[in-house]
């Protein structure tokens, strides 16, 4: 009797360009990583700092650096707050399994400012794998490669979903990250997921495709 095929973990996480990737069963949410946060945390440090300053030093600095202080304080505490928050709690993309749609957020300096697409499942067309650099451009050999995943909606507007930098070395390695994110996707809305055929090494010598390649929608 064969062996049944290990199932896939309740909750998986995949690490993307300055962006996680969280994949359940009936949600995929893909998110700024933490990282990200580092910015609006200077910027809310920045503005506490400024405040502080004119409660301690009011008296005692001049009425132009005070104002200047007054500015600081009144932009950066609001904008790099809420951009703080949207980078522990928000998200960028989101699928979800019962609401049959994914959604966009808007972000501005690390807010999400409200929904800027909202796709319907029957309303995609294809989920793809892209490599948005070449190996070779020039003649020259590009050291790093972009992968990126793309939702195709049947009017064929582009949206994208995430992408992820990589040495050309580790292309394969890249891959196989982006494509666990695109085959959850695809398997959550029904839809086909076209993928590169080939990955070349650096050198150019070919190597074998991932397995199911080019997966069809379900009928």
């Amino acid at each position: 009797m064969a062996a049944e095929p290990p199932s896939q973990p309740a909750k998986r996480i995949v690490y993307l360009n300055r962006r996680v990737a969280f994949i359940e069963p009936h949600r995929i949410n893909v998110r700024p990583a933490l990282a990200a946060a580092l910015f609006p945390l200077f910027g809310l440090a920045l503005g506490i700092a400024a405040f502080v300053s004119i409660i301690l030093w009011l008296d005692s600095i001049p009425f132009a650096v005070a104002m200047l202080l007054l500015v600081v304080v009144i932009v950066t505490i609001p904008l790099s707050g809420i951009g703080f928050v949207y980078t522990i709690a928000g998200a960028n993309v989101v699928f979800e399994r019962e609401k049959q749609s994914g959604v966009w957020q808007q972000g501005f300096l690390g807010m999400g400012v409200g929904t800027i697409e909202l796709v319907p499942f029957w309303k995609i067309d294809q989920i793809r794998v892209e490599e948005m650099t070449h190996e070779r451009q020039r003649g020259e050999v590009q050291e790093v490669a972009q992968l990126e995943v793309v939702v195709v909606k049947q009017s064929g507007k582009r949206l994208s979903v995430g992408d992820l930098i990589v040495p050309r070395s580790l292309v394969r390695e890249g891959l196989a990250d982006v494509r666990e994110v695109a085959e959850a996707i695809a398997e959550m809305t029904g839809k086909p997921l076209v993928a590169p055929t080939v990955v070349r090494r650096r050198k150019g010598a070919p190597v074998a495709p991932p397995a199911d390649d080019r997966r069809e929608a379900d009928p």
